[in-house]
């Protein structure tokens, strides 16, 4: 208890004392522990970076180039489908200063590119027959796409790769088929040429390369989906670059695709007969010089046939037809001249070949449609011993083309020839009607030699000389009273301007005339209103009038 008071209290004063008194303890110490958690945080937030960059750190890998353009060390990015998957780390040039090399770092998921297959080049804008591309690339830079080829046989790991130096045409998950095509050379086709289907594009060149003999070009095509279900064993491909350009008995036919085709080439295609499924895909198509070359090669039996003619066959051409009853039931594949050594004369030798199946529901009527390449030879053979023949006629007089028509003539001696060998030697016979359109032509070359154009041209020259005089003679006689009569309608307008001007007699007389005429009016007016007013007035005389409407204006009561 503390101090009391003298009277028995509790001294509040010595408790205040006491408590204003300073109190003497002993300090805790502190513990400096918690101040190593900084140091460890941060160790264990560098390690966690590190091992972060080192989870996701891919494979390296070296990319060859033919220049360096548009790539920078650690900036130029790597990328799949706008997906970073790698950096460049440097760039120099290789061994034989002729490239450069490019080492990049691929990411963990850019780590399935580094295997055999893929495919390197560097995005910048560019500008082509397909339209212009890259040109985000003028503000954020360029950068290396990568893609991996679907056809590829393996997938080994790889670290070594040579770029493109031009984008590839498709990429890898585009949908559709690839296809071969073969052709005798390449033309204007390249890489990005157009492949239509009924004038609607739906593919594209992709590649091309020589075939392992060097006689032919394989052109490497891609069809989208789902046009390439449209590709079978009855479809066939023909070039449509440039213009197509065709005279001949049938008049002038220009056929072309589209504008990229007449710059850039371009490939058409088209199913002809009944369409089978594709067996074998890899298989190359071959690739006709236009359509008409396309639509002319039948599917079916072909029967090749030889036929020696011993007249001119100038004008008849290889693809030439060859007609039956005006029916085209083949096509000349060769025209050759040749020697008789017995006979010691030239003649030529023309090779073809027959589809039967041209003729259609006859085809089918006379059971050929099974029939073997020989066993159609030996119905030949019955049709020229009772007078089937080959023989030229002309198939235009302006471009003096020659085709080749089948056509029986019964009167000939009957022949018991029996041939069942390919080619079959059909019988010719001479044309007749070529001699005597030759001589027709004759005639009527002659007819125009006798046309006096000498004398036509010194008519036309006098003719010429006559309008010259004559317009020489209106230079001197008429023009001069041409001149004389404009002159006299200037001064009469001129007259005219002056009475009608502003001032002249004519004005002041017109418009006192219009004031007599006015004051006339208005008597009449006044004469009017004094007789509607009282028309007893014309009876009884004037009298007194009440009021006058021109003086007072009011009447008077």
């Amino acid at each position: 208890m503390g101090q009391l008071n003298e009277f028995g209290m509790p001294d509040l004063q010595s408790k205040s004392a006491e408590k204003s008194l300073p109190r003497v303890a002993r300090r805790p110490k502190r513990s400096l522990a918690w101040v190593w958690f900084i140091p460890l945080a941060a160790l264990l937030v560098g390690l966690s970076i590190i091992w972060h960059d080192y989870s996701q750190q891919g494979p390296k890998i070296t990319i060859s180039f033919q220049s360096a353009t548009g790539i920078e060390n650690g900036k130029t990015q790597i990328k799949y489908r706008d997906v970073v998957i790698g950096l460049v780390k440097s760039v120099r040039l290789n061994s034989t200063q002729d490239g450069v090399v490019v080492e990049a770092d691929l990411t963990k998921d850019g780590a399935a590119f580094a295997h055999e297959g893929s495919r390197f080049w560097v995005v910048r804008p560019r500008v082509g027959f397909g339209g212009v591309s890259g040109l985000t690339t003028l503000l954020s830079g360029s950068y290396i796409e990568t893609d991996f080829d679907g056809s590829a046989k393996s997938r080994e790991s790889e670290r070594n790769f040579v770029g493109l130096e031009l984008p590839p045409p498709i990429s890898s998950n585009r949908p559709g088929s690839h296809y071969v095509l073969r052709t005798d050379s390449l033309g204007s086709l390249g890489p990005g040429a157009p492949i239509f289907y009924r004038r609607i594009q739906v593919g594209l060149v992709t590649g091309f390369s020589l075939n392992d003999a060097g006689k032919f070009v394989d052109l490497n095509i891609f069809v989208d989906a789902p046009y390439d279900k449209y590709i079978d064993t009855s479809t066939r491909f023909w070039n449509e670059s440039g213009i197509d350009l065709t005279i001949g008995a049938g008049g002038m036919h220009l056929q072309t695709e589209s504008l990229i085709s007449l710059i850039a080439g371009g490939i058409s295609f088209s199913s002809f007969g009944k369409p089978q499924p594709l067996i074998d895909a890899k298989k190359p198509f071959k690739l006709y010089d236009s359509r008409n070359a396309a639509a002319v090669v039948p599917k079916g039996v072909a029967v090749p046939i030889r036929m020696r003619f011993d007249q001119p066959v100038r004008g008849l051409n290889i693809g030439a037809p060859v007609v039956f009853h005006g029916v085209d039931l083949g096509v000349v594949d060769s025209v050759e001249l040749d020697f008789d050594i017995m006979t010691r004369q030239f003649f030529t030798v023309v090779e073809g070949t027959l589809y039967p199946e041209r003729l259609g529901t006859v085809y089918t009527d006379l059971k050929l449609a099974h029939q073997t390449p020989g066993d159609l030879a030996e119905s030949l053979n019955s049709m020229t011993n009772k007078g089937l023949r080959a023989q030229l006629r002309t198939g235009s007089i302006l471009t003096g083309q020659l085709y080749i028509a089948l056509a029986d003539f019964p009167n000939l001696p009957p022949s018991e020839s029996n041939q069942t060998t390919l080619p079959f030697i059909m019988p010719t016979i001479a044309a007749d009607d070529l001699g005597s359109m030759q001589a027709q032509i004759g005639s009527i070359i002659a007819k125009i030699d006798k046309i006096p154009f000498e004398k036509i041209a010194e008519d036309l020259d006098e003719m010429v000389v006559q309008i010259k005089r004559m317009s020489a003679n209106l230079d001197k006689s008429v023009t001069p009273k041409l001149a004389s009569t404009l002159t006299q309608i200037e001064l009469t307008v001129k007259n005219l301007n002056t009475l009608i001007a502003p001032g002249s007699p004519l004005t002041s007389n017109t418009e006192s005339m219009l004031e007599d005429l006015k004051g006339s009016l208005k008597s009449l007016r006044s004469l009017t209103d004094s007789l509607q007013a009282n028309p007893d007035s014309i009876i009884r005389g004037r009298g007194a009038q009440p009021y006058s409407r021109d003086t007072l204006g009011a009447p008077s009561k």
